[in-house]
């Protein structure tokens, strides 16, 4: 199965849609020490284990021999695993045994940008539909611990067009998203969210205004800050709001790096290697430790992760 090419395009994006959104609207706990590979300096251990997390966009990885090994190595105790239906559930349930086994939960992961148009948004219930299923005919020790969403979008020529309207879609889609699944499961409802949208006014619901991505915080059990930039202070700086807010609603985050090549300066570790990832890691840690809400990091993606040199 080939990589989700749109996704690469909207991390590239990201802050060019930014400036144009904003002109438009103005005009209308660190685990046990770290193996060499990722070696963070510089950072107090937590009384808890950090979360460790990564995007597994392509299955057929769950399937290559050394995988859960390379996972263990990188103390990797999350994992955002893209569900393609073509594979047996016997496929994702021996690898949730196994991850389980070593302390890895294995979260299926799932979206598009399109999913929150009309015509494209029953994709992600006939997802959610899938997963429920799936987990009702397992073992409780081959059962998805969470579902995750990347919904982006803000890549969509629609949002060019009249933002504020496909904004309207996208909390549509997010709301359907949590009733579906908190419906009738104990899942773990997540979202990647980008790290701009404190910028957007919207109702809270209950007669006031609130920012965007503190609407979404409050819908959620946990999210996934896309925080693509190669140091550690315009990470901290890039999540700063997102952190207080989430601290206030008391959702736990993590906070996520690229090592995809993004085509954008300054925007990726893909060629600064682990050692510099490592040092910048730790000092983002360091950073934002203080926030109840930090929970640990994530690296996008897995692929790219295994290709980053030394």
């Amino acid at each position: 199965m080939k990589k989700i090419r749109w996704l690469k395009r909207s991390r590239r994006t990201g802050k060019i849609i930014l400036s144009c959104i904003v002109a438009f609207q103005a005009l209308a706990f660190l685990p046990s020490p770290l193996p060499s590979k990722l070696q963070l300096t510089g950072v107090v251990q937590a009384a808890e284990p950090m979360v460790v997390s990564t995007w597994m966009w392509n299955p057929y990885a769950i399937d290559e021999g050394n995988t859960l090994e390379m996972l263990t190595e990188r103390r990797v105790n999350r994992v955002y695993l893209f569900i393609d239906t073509d594979y047996p559930e016997s496929y994702y349930s021996r690898f949730i045994r196994e991850a389980k086994a070593r302390g890895i939960a294995v979260h299926a992961l799932s979206g598009a940008p399109n999913w929150v148009l009309p015509e494209h948004n029953k994709k992600m219930y006939d997802f959610i539909y899938w997963v429920k299923q799936y987990n009702s005919r397992v073992q409780p020790d081959e059962r998805f611990a969470g579902i995750h969403l990347d919904v982006e979008p803000y890549v969509l020529p629609e949002w060019r067009n009249d933002p504020d309207a496909v904004m309207g879609l996208w909390m549509d889609t997010v709301s359907g998203f949590r009733e579906e699944v908190k419906s009738d499961s104990d899942l773990t409802v997540g979202m990647d969210m980008p790290v701009w949208l404190e910028h957007f006014q919207v109702r809270d619901g209950y007669g006031g205004r609130t920012t965007l991505s503190d609407w979404f915080l409050r819908r959620m059990d946990q999210v996934t800050l896309m925080a693509y930039v190669d140091n550690a202070d315009g990470i901290e700086e890039s999540v700063r709001t997102e952190l207080n807010e989430a601290d206030q609603a008391g959702v736990p985050v993590l906070v996520a790096i690229d090592t995809v090549d993004s085509g954008e300066a300054g925007g990726s570790f893909y060629d600064k290697g682990q050692a510099a990832m490592s040092g910048e890691l730790g000092s983002m840690i360091s950073k934002v430790s203080g926030h109840a809400s930090f929970r640990g990091y994530s690296i996008h993606d897995w692929d790219s992760w295994l290709k980053l040199g030394e």
